[in-house]
């Protein structure tokens, strides 16, 4: 038993049914049953990845990866989404989402293959624009990039540019990417003094490279991406569905006063395993304890506490809005989801879970969706 179980245990069955008692009347005026007859679902649905990396081998992950996306290709899912990480264990195996992209591509058929997200102050513009272009040839033309600005200041000693600087930097490189992925020449400065001006190679498929500005929750990047005319990538990871519905409103506000063209493009990750299973909620709790200790120690000091914050947190995410739990429930969420404004869900499925559970319940989750979804 590691510290954490021995603290949860230390918890008397009193302390245990009361914190239990309060999530639930927290999540039955918030959840997804006030809104269970909301029909539909997002337009789209995607898998994306993002799993604590002391869960599972790398050579077990990435099986793992490859079979889920040849399953969600196969059910007609829109999108994959790869992340990167560095230097840590909350976000996986996953140093170049390009190079785990490209194994992707020659595995599926009709599956967008995106990175979410690339930090986009850790890279050189044109090397990016190169990667994922050999990605788009090797899809066929189904590659796509949401840009972050970084996730931890140690990640920046692979950086070219100021911590600092990151936010405006990355919006930056997302142009110059762009250009190159046009085919224009761009001038970048050289260590052997002055500057060059380059073409990357090879030719993407794609004219147009789709892009995303990542958000963690905060309204002014939601509004930075409507005004440059990007799409947004957001989780329900540190974000109430109230705060992602008024983050959703800012972004279209700002879409729409920059005079671009229809009203943009909302996906929004949420962790996922659907399953009528008895046992579901002792089943997920270590998984889900460990996963949300991981994202704490990239956020916040552990504590005295920190077990109880833990139980309160996955009784939060199992009984609000994820898509933790029935099918039922599911289909709740994704109808709420749908009137929150999102135009695609993320089924976050590796949290922790053993793979083989994961792979054998993708037709459970896959079934949520409605017969009527668009690509």
């Amino acid at each position: 038993m590691n510290d954490l179980s021995q603290r949860l245990a230390a918890l008397s069955p009193e302390q245990r049914r009361v914190l239990g008692q309060e999530m639930r009347r927290r999540a039955a005026r918030t959840g997804p049953a006030a809104a269970a007859e909301t029909p539909g679902a997002p337009a789209r649905q995607s898998l994306y990845f993002f799993a604590s990396a002391d869960t599972v081998s790398p050579r077990e992950y990435y099986r793992f990866v490859l079979d889920a996306a040849v399953q969600a290709d196969a059910a007609g899912l829109n999108a994959v989404w790869l992340p990167e990480r560095h230097f840590v264990d909350f976000g996986g195996h996953s140093p170049n989402p390009a190079v785990l992209a490209a194994a992707v591509a020659v595995r599926t058929e009709n599956l967008q293959i995106r990175a979410g997200s690339v930090a986009a102050p850790l890279h050189h513009p044109a090397r990016i624009a190169e990667d994922w272009s050999v990605v788009d040839n090797l899809s066929g033309g189904r590659s796509g990039i949401s840009f972050a600005s970084g996730w931890h200041p140690d990640d920046f000693v692979l950086a070219r540019t100021d911590y600092a600087d990151r936010r405006a930097d990355t919006l930056r490189i997302i142009e110059q990417v762009r250009a190159h992925w046009r085919g224009e020449a761009v001038s970048h400065p050289t260590t052997a003094g002055g500057t060059a001006s380059v073409r990357t190679g090879p030719r993407p498929m794609r004219p147009d490279l789709p892009v995303w500005l990542t958000s963690a929750g905060h309204g002014e990047t939601f509004a930075a991406a409507g005004r440059a005319g990007y799409g947004v990538m957001t989780a329900l990871l540190g974000q109430t569905l109230p705060v992602l519905r008024e983050n959703i409103a800012g972004y279209r506000a700002a879409w729409r006063e920059a005079g671009h063209a229809g009203d943009g493009d909302v996906v929004v990750m949420v962790h996922a395993h659907v399953s009528d299973r008895p046992d579901l909620e002792d089943y997920l709790r270590p998984a889900m304890h460990g996963y949300l200790r991981a994202y704490r120690s990239q956020t916040a000091a552990s504590g005295e506490d920190e077990a109880v914050l833990l139980e309160s947190a996955y009784l939060n995410f199992l009984q609000g809005p994820s898509l933790l739990g029935t099918p039922d429930k599911a289909a709740g969420v994704l109808g709420l989801l749908r009137e929150a404004g999102a135009d695609e869900v993320g089924f976050l499925v590796d949290f922790g879970l053993p793979t083989d559970d994961v792979l054998a319940a993708l037709p459970a989750l896959f079934a949520c969706i409605p017969a009527e979804r668009a690509r």
